[in-house]
């Protein structure tokens, strides 16, 4: 009897040690993956954007051809801001700094709210395979085929894209959100989004050579090296983009003025 309760308690001794040092790691299922992960839920974004000096997107484009500018590059430049600041000394608004807050763009008679360019696509469900997600992405992007280019759009097809608004609204509608890049982001001054997405650490980067269709195809400015541009990669040697006047499918090329496409692409979907 003294020698059984002896063992006895040697394997209860062993069993709560065993328990304890499992209980000092980690869950195999806590580890976060290497990768972005497909999500069923895109964070929202933050709020209103107000136009102040060199904000970009579709409230600047509709701003400055509602005060006659007809179409130029969609920017809070010096000469829009002079535009709104006369706009709001006509009609005698509390603020006359050229900025757009809500009650200048009421001023304006938009029919749109002040909120409209928060629009985000909705996700697929989480249960979505990857090729699901894969075909429903360049599905998505392709509708947008004829939309106008719009510098720091990120909305509807019919208010206009730029070329990472239009990556960006796909990748939600697929199911990926790729943050901290969000599209309250995108419309700021100096911030580039295509850039942001090559330089994101939990997208993976493929040989150029090695693409498929789904991929994320990347341009460096031939001056400075940056990314400046991205598309979306169809397959048999063809993307789709927004670039130029519209949204356009087109052959994948290997430069174009001032531009290098990159070494890399991204695959979005493992």
């Amino acid at each position: 009897m003294k020698r059984l309760a002896l063992t006895l308690a040697t394997v209860t001794t062993a069993a709560a040690l065993l328990a304890t040092s499992a209980a000092a790691l980690p869950a195999a299922s806590s580890a976060p993956a290497r990768f972005l992960q497909p999500t069923d839920t895109i964070t929202p974004a933050r709020g209103c954007i107000r136009l102040s000096p060199g904000m970009n997107g579709i409230k600047v484009r509709m701003v400055q051809r509602k005060l006659g500018m007809g179409s130029r590059f969609e920017t809070m430049d010096s000469a829009t801001i002079d535009r709104v600041q006369r706009f709001q000394r006509r009609h005698r608004l509390h603020r006359r700094d050229g900025v757009v807050d809500r009650r200048t763009w009421r001023a304006m008679n938009f029919a749109k709210s002040f909120c409209f360019d928060r629009w985000q696509a909705d996700p697929l469900p989480i249960g979505a395979t990857r090729r699901k997600r894969i075909n429903t992405m360049l599905a998505f992007a392709n509708d947008y085929r004829g939309a106008e280019y719009v510098w720091g759009g990120a909305g509807r097809p019919r208010f206009g894209v730029d070329c990472s608004g239009l990556v960006l609204q796909a990748l939600y509608r697929a199911g990926l959100d790729p943050q901290p890049i969000t599209i309250d982001k995108h419309v700021r001054p100096r911030y580039r989004t295509s850039k942001a997405l090559y330089q994101h650490d939990r997208l993976r980067h493929v040989r150029l050579a090695r693409k498929r269709r789904g991929d994320l195809i990347f341009y460096t400015k031939d001056s400075t090296g940056d990314i400046n541009h991205v598309a979306l990669y169809l397959g048999r040697g063809r993307m789709v983009q927004a670039k130029g006047s519209r949204v356009h499918a087109t052959r994948v090329r290997r430069h174009y003025p001032g531009q290098t496409i990159a070494r890399t692409v991204i695959r979005p979907f493992n």
